[in-house]
């Protein structure tokens, strides 16, 4: 049986207001400014994903303790931040 891992996500992730090399990994316009924590917890269980919540830094911005969100890997990477991502756009 193989066990399933966990995506870590951070709301540098889908912040509009970051550039690539801040640590934004999609595009601009899939993003939103300044995505909270608790934003992200809500897409990621609106899509069905198990999720837990750390008081974490993004090691790109160590100073700034956003947080981050661990989601139980049902398909890869890619897939999942553009689903969140989508599901965050629409949210506000």
């Amino acid at each position: 049986m193989q066990k399933k891992g966990k995506i870590v996500l951070y709301p540098a992730y889908f912040d509009s207001s970051k550039s690539k090399r801040e640590g934004r990994r999609m595009q601009k316009k899939l993003c939103i400014q300044s995505p909270k924590l608790q934003e992200l917890e809500k897409a990621a269980t609106a899509l069905g994903f198990g999720v837990e919540s750390e008081a974490k830094s993004y090691p790109k911005s160590w100073w700034e303790r956003s947080g981050r969100v661990l989601v139980d890997k049902k398909y890869p990477k890619g897939e999942v931040l553009k689903e969140i991502a989508k599901k965050l756009k629409e949210s506000r």
